[in-house]
Order: C-alpha cells, then sequence, then structure tokens
C-alpha cells in the first residue's frame, strides 16, 4: 500500500479514508462535495479545503495502481473527482488534470463544456465494477452500517404483515396532517395532498401531491414504528420512484400527461428520528427523509 501513496502523512491518511466513502458515493450512484465529506471524515466543514491534497494523493495512488497492474483493473477512474464544489457542482479545474487537461485549458472551457466532461467522468465512475478490488489492492475495508440482519427484518416485516388490520390511529394522524401542511416537509404545495392514491403497480402512496409538471409521492411512518417497518419505508421510496417514473412513460405513451423527469420526487416522512445507520442508508439509496414531525395537538385527521 506505501508503494502507491506517497507525500504528506496527513494527506495519506485520508486519501485512504476518503477512498471507501467515495465507493459507496460511486455505487449510489451521485456525486458529493467538499463540505460533505470533510463532515463525514472529520466532522468539521472547515476541512473541506485541506481535503483537496489528500484527494489529490489519491488520484496518484490509483493512477500508480492502475499502471502497475493495468491487465487486472484497467484504466480506474478517477474516483476523486466525484468531489465538486457545493456551487459549481464540479471539482476544481485543477483536479481535472486527472482527466488530461492542464488547468490552463480548463480554465479557458465554457461553463457547458466543463459540465460535460464531469459528467462523462462520473458516468465511467459509476459504471466502474472493480471498486471493491481496488480496495483489497490497497488493503482497505468498504464502508459498512450497523444493520439488523436483513433475514431478521424480513421475518419481523412478515410477522406485521400478518397481524395488520389497517393502519393505525397515530400513521392516519399523521398522513391526513401532512397532506393538509405539506411545507412541514419542504413541499411547496398549495392545495390539499390526495392520500392513498392507487397506482398501476397496485401499490397506493400515502400522499401525493400531482400537478401539471409535479409529481411527489410520500411514503408515511408513524413516531412508533419499529425499525423494520423504517426500514421496509426506505424500500417502498425506493419502489415508488420506479413505479412513478414508469406510470408517467406509460401516460406519456398513452398521450394523457407528461411530468419531466426533474418533476418527481419521492419522500420518507417519519414522525420517528432515524438512527444514524438508517439514515446513512437512506443516503446511500439516494432516499430523501424528513423526519422528528409532530402532529400539533388538538389535530384531527
Amino acid at each position: 500500500m506505501s508503494d502507491y501513496f506517497v507525500g504528506s502523512e496527513w494527506a495519506n491518511a485520508y486519501a485512504k479514508r476518503a477512498l471507501p466513502v467515495l465507493i459507496n458515493f460511486a455505487e449510489s450512484g451521485r456525486p458529493t462535495t467538499y463540505t460533505e465529506l470533510a463532515i463525514i471524515l472529520l466532522g468539521q466543514e472547515k476541512y473541506a479545503h485541506p481535503l483537496m491534497s489528500a484527494l489529490g494523493r489519491l488520484g496518484y495512488a490509483l493512477e500508480a495502481l492502475s499502471d502497475a497492474k493495468l491487465k487486472k483493473f484497467d484504466n480506474i477512474p478517477p474516483i476523486q473527482l466525484l468531489v465538486c464544489n457545493q456551487k459549481t457542482r464540479r471539482p476544481g479545474n485543477l483536479a481535472l488534470n486527472f482527466l488530461g487537461f492542464k488547468k490552463t485549458e480548463t480554465d479557458r472551457m465554457s461553463k457547458q463544456k466543463l459540465d460535460s466532461l464531469v459528467l462523462a467522468a462520473h458516468h465511467k465512475i459509476f459504471a466502474y465494477e472493480r471498486w471493491h478490488d481496488v480496495l483489497t489492492a490497497l488493503d482497505l475495508k468498504p464502508v459498512t452500517l450497523k444493520l439488523p440482519a436483513h433475514e431478521n427484518v424480513l421475518s419481523e416485516i412478515r410477522r406485521n404483515e400478518r397481524r395488520a388490520s389497517g393502519e393505525g390511529e397515530e400513521h392516519e394522524k399523521l398522513k391526513s396532517f401532512l397532506a393538509q401542511n405539506p411545507k412541514k416537509i419542504g413541499i411547496q404545495w398549495e392545495d390539499r395532498g390526495d392520500t392513498e392514491k392507487f397506482l398501476l403497480s397496485g401499490d397506493r402512496l400515502d400522499i401525493s401531491f400531482r400537478g401539471e409538471r409535479t409529481w411527489i409521492a410520500v411514503e408515511v411512518k408513524p413516531k412508533q414504528a419499529p425499525t423494520s417497518d423504517l426500514i421496509r419505508g426506505i424500500f417502498q421510496c425506493v419502489k415508488y420512484r420506479a413505479v412513478l417514473a414508469a406510470q408517467l412513460r406509460y401516460e406519456s405513451l398513452e398521450g394523457s400527461h407528461y411530468v419531466p423527469a426533474n418533476g418527481q420526487r419521492v419522500i420518507l416522512a417519519c414522525g420517528a428520528f432515524l438512527s444514524k445507520e438508517l439514515r446513512a442508508l437512506a443516503d446511500s439509496l439516494n432516499v430523501e427523509v424528513r423526519e422528528g414531525i409532530e402532529v400539533p395537538q388538538g389535530f384531527v385527521a
């Protein structure tokens, strides 16, 4: 491992810590920001700028590994380019050296050209299939979470399904409250949302906010929901994201309705606060979460 990481001890240490985290982002299919990565690795956003040197060390280490074992790893994409500026949504121009462009070249490029270069680089990073082999070669471990065994979660979900007899009062009250007060979960909507909206898949959305150019689905979990039900809610959001896209495609082909891809949104709204592990799971699956929602006393569903 020391053959590939050269330079200052601090930069090397955080280059090694950053790689498993960045692979987690790559497998989730999304970039991150310098600030977000600094908070994950060091707990404070003030380290966002210093981390740039660690990301550079990581880039050189991956190039060295790729050159040394080209047949095994092919050309390892520069995964450090997933880390972007919060405003531009791109890495710094100096970082684009890893794409073969000098800073004097990238400084003269248009915003559209830079965006195109970064988007293509991200696609290659997301498509690369040997990230875990790269970790092994560098003697690093992938990101893991302290989640309950999936067999136990499935057993509990099955038990809950067998004894379920409709939604509980707390769930109904939270659902009704959010349908009438969508701004509580960051939805700018003037009308009341529809509850129990039926889909072509046979599923029912807890709450649906649908307009000419927007469709927002909300999966609701009450404060007393067990861990297994919160996990199920996260997976339901993943499913609804796909189902909404498929139904909108169906309606477009039918000729009745069209909603652009960026007009679709799925939210998990919870009365409870998610554990650190479940929040990380939701982030990994790109599930938007609103948690700790309280229904005012006296509200009647």
